[in-house]
């Protein structure tokens, strides 16, 4: 089976209701992802996706590179879906001269999807797997105008009564205070006891701007920690600064998280070098692929470190995520889930079927060949910005 085509889309997917956030002076009314397709010769097609984030690059502009720069070498030198190795080696060579993302993960995706297909099997049946469902995290965001603490009780009583036992909190960016998000966590864990695991994400402390200084990053885990919080995830310049991210994290016992942006294996390997974190998270839409996130779990595994991969975007995204976790046993699945605006509906409405919570708070994982999901065609064609209705046929 030989490669015939690459086509990368850009598509705008409406959320069900506005959402503004704190970190954003606009309300959100889409999220944006790029949908990258390969064709063969046999009529297979290979999808993969790729959430934006990144307002500093032209959303369909990026798209465009992509198909130009990599049609003709997967033609020329890839050539088999089965090759996708050659197509990642090469990738992670280029000289981009940073380790953060965007890199067109959406490409090695789409392969792996045409790699099970060709098989008629599930990625996770090719690799091995070692479970079949993952407890799933409710990720939720920090609206604005900030919540109250018993608004935030209130909010996380409704995640918790679909059955979520895991949530993860996007909070502190317009505070910047430690001690205000620390008591939203003594407020709900003093409504839910024992019975909920809190993780905390410090809203990108990693940045250009960093939210917090060492002294501050160590007031604040600290805090976490009187509260049995599992992680903390960003607060320091773990990928700019590991030195400092290493002292935080010998500083103090609860877990510091972070890698969600970034890209490549040798990346990785640094920041666990230098005891950077506890807990690395790639996300297979930017650190370069499924294969690659795998790879980092392994490493992180030899460094006696953690790895919980990073998810935020759409339901293609979660199911490729749930491909890798089979495959490795970790026990965590970030589950991006933030009613009424990001609701399981809008997050899958490009998928035929939804990715849902079981009663125990648990995702199965998506057994259908490939990447384990259908894409609803006449969503791609409705949500469509980037590309003519042609380029989108299977």
């Amino acid at each position: 089976m030989r490669i015939k085509d690459l086509q990368i889309s850009y598509l705008e997917v409406p959320l069900s209701e506005p959402l503004s956030e704190a970190d954003s002076p606009e309300p959100a009314t889409c999220y944006r992802i790029f949908l990258a397709r390969i064709h063969t010769d046999e009529g297979m097609v290979g999808n993969g996706v790729q959430h934006w984030y990144f307002d500093k690059v032209e959303f369909p502009e990026w798209g465009t590179y992509v198909e130009r720069a990599y049609k003709p070498y997967l033609l020329d030198a890839v050539v088999e879906p089965s090759l996708v190795e050659r197509f990642v080696d090469d990738v992670r060579s280029e000289a981009f001269g940073t380790g953060v993302s965007p890199r067109p993960s959406c490409v090695e995706m789409a392969l792996w999807d045409l790699v099970g297909k060709e098989a008629g099997k599930p990625i996770h049946e090719l690799w091995g797997a070692s479970q079949s469902k993952v407890k799933a995290y409710a990720s939720v965001l920090e609206p604005y105008p900030l919540w109250s603490e018993d608004e935030w009780v209130d909010f996380v009583r409704g995640i918790y009564e679909e059955g979520f036992r895991a949530i993860k909190l996007h909070i502190g960016w317009k505070w910047k205070d430690p001690a205000k998000v620390i008591d939203v966590v003594a407020a709900l864990r003093d409504a839910f006891g024992g019975d909920l695991e809190i993780m905390i994400d410090a809203m990108q402390g990693w940045s250009a701007t960093p939210l917090y200084d060492l002294e501050t990053a160590i007031r604040y885990a600290r805090g976490l920690e009187m509260h049995g919080v599992r992680w903390l995830e960003e607060p320091l310049a773990h990928f700019n600064n590991p030195e400092l991210g290493a002292r935080l994290c010998n500083a103090v016992d609860i877990d510091i998280a972070g890698g969600g942006a970034m890209y490549g294996l040798h990346t990785f390997e640094t920041v666990l070098r230098e005891g950077a974190l506890d807990i690395v998270q790639p996300d297979v839409q930017f650190c370069g692929g499924l294969l690659e996130t795998r790879r980092i779990a392994l490493l992180a595994e030899r460094y006696g470190k953690q790895c919980i991969p990073h998810c935020w975007g759409c339901g293609h995204a979660l199911a490729a995520t749930l491909q890798v976790l089979a495959t490795t046993g970790i026990p965590y699945l970030e589950y991006p889930y933030h009613p009424p605006s990001w609701t399981v509906e809008a997050r899958d409405c490009l998928l035929e079927e939804p990715i849902l919570i079981d009663d125990e708070g648990y995702v199965e994982v998506p057994q259908g060949p490939g990447i384990g999901v259908e894409l609803d065609e006449e969503n791609v064609r409705k949500y469509l910005k980037g590309k003519s209705d042609e380029s989108l046929r299977s």
